[in-house]
């Protein structure tokens, strides 16, 4: 069997383990664009920031891809899928395949419109990958003025990382809060504040419309609303699009990402997705999106390497979540934290302590769950979520302070204790810490 995965990340590495516990013969090539061994992008900034070494950063050993008996392709792109051919073409070379997992992951999106990009491109930069960590982390010791576009996650984590070398920091945000997928109007605000305190400048419902400079040497940004801010570095982490565009006019079924069924498979004959470029179904929902968290492309690759060995397993389905901290801020959030017409809302604060719990109610069944500092039983939300447990004879306690498995009746506690799962229960906590 020729297994062939594009992708060296989590849902990459996930696929070659579950292929590898069915199958320790068939040959596995696995495709990489970066020369690098497998690590976390989740913790580039960590070592922007210079709080990790770079060898906290990889997943698995030098050792992993010989002791799984795969084939390495590193610094190779996938540009052209045959699907007729059951092969590929890898910067200009075929490869065939018997199966093949596209995990292709997501490109950093920049907005058009911006004048002055080009013009100023050595001092543009993007915030997706270990070289743009290792390439900001020199330049940037020439720099003191850094503007971030964009309060999302990556957006925030790059800031977080020049705050920790001292720098001063601007972010600008479309949206009219931070962090906008993932948290409600009182949490991004209580984020805010956490990062205002580091010294971390927020131009809110904006955006950057012009470059400003002479010679080629940034000076200033011009926002859309006509503020000039001093600049000398311009990083761009609005956020990522699933790479899916070298895949157009293959027959796959693409709509914001690669189109996959309950076994991660595509509507092509023996190719797979899994990751942050393949539309899956989501839980609360019942629809099919794409959700880029790590938790969930583990278990989408881990999904998809069984099924691609012959071990038939079902991707039951993800939900939106969040583990992240920013300076003493802890947050946790699961599915959709702003509610809807029609939707019932429990939720406590407490202003002394910046502690805020939320819970978005629909038919009686948790659509969202959001904790900030108050995050020790989070866990429990995430089970009631997924398994659409009807709250009702418990919401009054739902919020208590000493709500928990205890809380739950007898027949719903012995199924979360009992009941064997095949879903990966481990968040990467993301941290963000501006203090």
């Amino acid at each position: 069997m020729e297994y062939v995965i594009v992708g060296n990340s989590f849902a990459g590495m996930f696929a070659v383990e579950a292929i590898r516990s069915v199958d320790r013969d068939g040959r596995i090539i696995l495709i990489g664009d970066e020369t690098e061994r497998l690590y976390s992008r989740a913790l580039i900034h960590e070592y922007l920031g210079g709080l990790i070494d770079e060898s906290l950063i990889y997943l698995r050993d030098d050792a992993f891809y010989d002791r799984m008996q795969v084939t390495l392709l590193a610094g190779r792109r996938a540009e052209k899928l045959l699907p007729d051919d059951h092969a590929l073409v890898v910067d200009g070379e075929t490869i065939g395949y018997d199966k093949l997992l596209l995990a292709v992951g997501g490109a950093p999106f920049v907005p058009p419109g911006i004048d002055g990009l080009e013009k100023f491109k050595d001092s543009v930069f993007t915030f997706t990958r270990l070289s743009d960590a290792r390439l900001l982390s020199e330049l940037v010791k020439g720099r003191e003025k850094i503007v971030v576009l964009g309060a999302g996650l990556i957006g925030m984590q790059a800031a977080d990382a020049f705050v920790h070398l001292g720098k001063d920091v601007t972010v600008v945000e479309l949206a009219d809060h931070v962090l906008p997928l993932a948290l409600d109007e009182l949490a991004a605000q209580l984020v805010q504040e956490e990062m205002e305190l580091a010294n971390v400048t927020f131009h809110t419902s904006d955006s950057v419309a012009r470059l400003n400079g002479k010679a080629g040497k940034l000076k200033s940004l011009t926002l859309q609303s006509g503020k000039e801010i001093p600049a000398d570095l311009f990083v761009i982490a609005i956020g990522v699009r699933p790479n899916i565009g070298w895949l157009k006019d293959t027959g796959l079924i693409v709509d914001r990402g690669i189109v996959v069924d309950e076994h991660m498979r595509t509507s092509l004959d023996d190719i797979y997705a899994a990751g942050d470029c393949a539309q899956g179904l989501e839980l609360i929902s019942g629809s099919r999106i794409v959700l880029a968290t790590i938790p969930i492309a583990s278990e989408q690759g881990m999904i998809a390497g069984l099924n691609m060995a012959g071990q038939a397993a079902e991707y039951q389905g993800g939900i939106p979540l969040n583990a992240l901290q920013f300076g003493r801020l802890q947050i946790i959030s699961y599915g959709y934290v702003k509610e809807r017409k029609g939707q019932e809302v429990i939720s406590v604060f407490n202003e002394s302590q910046s502690a805020y719990k939320k819970i978005v109610l629909e038919d009686n069944r948790i659509a969202g769950a959001l904790f900030v500092r108050a995050i020790d039983r989070a866990g429990l939300f995430r089970y009631l979520i997924e398994e659409k447990v009807d709250v009702s004879p418990f919401k009054n306690v739902l919020l208590s302070d000493d709500f928990g498995p205890a809380a739950l009746p007898t027949t719903i506690r012995d199924e979360m204790f009992t009941t064997r799962r095949s879903r990966i229960h481990r968040p990467a906590l993301q941290t963000v810490s501006p203090a």
